[in-house]
């Protein structure tokens, strides 16, 4: 367990103030999208995990959830190319 993962426990035994949102998946990947209500300006957090692991890939912040999600496609997108990519050239 790192740093922000062992902070993730103490964020979910006290989340009255954060916002959970749909989750986006590709392939073998997602993303989760969460908002802190107690921040202003409103800062949205997007996690990019690959399933059945806890290890995150990608761990950004946006002004907005329609920017959050936009980048998130383009990053899933990005992982599903490589992974296939690689699946490919094992092959």
């Amino acid at each position: 367990m790192n740093y922000w993962t062992a902070g993730l426990g103490k964020l979910r035994a006290n989340s009255s103030h954060i916002v959970q949102y749909e989750r986006l998946r590709s392939g073998h990947f997602y993303a989760d999208f969460r908002r802190d209500k107690r921040l202003y300006p409103e800062v949205y957090h997007c996690i990019i995990q690959r399933e059945g692991s806890t290890e995150i890939i990608s761990w950004s912040q946006h002004r907005d959830l329609d920017r959050a999600r936009v980048a998130a496609q383009i990053e899933l997108k990005r992982l599903v190319d490589g992974e296939t990519l690689r699946t490919r050239t094992q092959a």
